[in-house]
C-alpha cells in the first residue's frame, strides 16, 4: 500500500519536482530504471537546479549500462553542487566500467579530497589501481579502506 501511495504522489502534485523524485526513487527500488529516468526527467524539467535528481538519474542510467549518460548526469550534479563527493565517486565508477581507470582514479581522488573519510572511494580507487597493475597503490588504498571501515 505504501509503495502505491508513493508512486501516485506526482499525480496528486503534477508541478512538484520532489513528488516526481519520490516516485522515481520508488521505481528504482522496484527495479524500474527506465520509469525512474522518466520521472527524474520530469523533476529536472520542473526544477533544473536539483543536483540530487541528476545524481539519481545518473545512478539509474548506470544500472542500465548507459555509462556515458550517467557521467553526463554526474557532471551536471557536480556543476550544481561542486562539493558532491558521492557524485565524484559514482562518476569514477562509471568511468571504471568504461575502462577509463585513470579517469576513475582522478574522480575517486576528488571524492576523497572532499570527504577524507570516504572509505568506499578508497576501495574503488584501489580496485582501479589494481586494474592498472599498481599493486602497491591497491594495497595502500585497501589498507585505508579497512582503517576507515572500523
Amino acid at each position: 500500500m505504501a509503495q502505491t501511495e508513493c508512486i501516485d504522489t506526482s499525480e496528486l502534485k503534477p508541478d512538484n519536482a520532489e513528488a516526481y523524485t519520490t516516485r522515481a526513487n520508488s521505481k528504482i527500488k522496484l527495479g524500474d530504471y527506465s520509469g525512474a529516468i522518466a520521472d527524474y526527467n520530469k523533476a529536472i524539467e520542473l526544477k533544473p537546479d536539483f543536483a540530487e535528481v541528476y545524481y539519481n538519474r545518473g545512478y539509474a542510467k548506470a544500472d542500465l549500462q548507459d555509462y556515458n549518460g550517467s557521467i553526463a548526469d554526474y557532471n551536471k550534479a557536480i556543476e550544481l553542487k561542486p562539493d558532491f563527493a558521492e557524485a565524484y565517486r559514482n562518476k569514477g565508477n562509471a568511468k571504471k566500467e568504461l575502462g577509463d581507470y585513470g579517469g576513475a582514479i582522478a574522480d575517486y581522488n576528488k571524492a576523497i579530497e572532499l570527504k577524507p573519510d570516504f572509505a568506499e572511494a578508497y576501495r574503488n580507487k584501489g580496485n582501479a589501481k589494481k586494474r592498472l597493475g599498481d599493486i602497491d597503490g591497491y594495497n595502500a588504498d585497501m589498507q585505508e579502506y579497512q582503517r576507515l571501515k572500523k
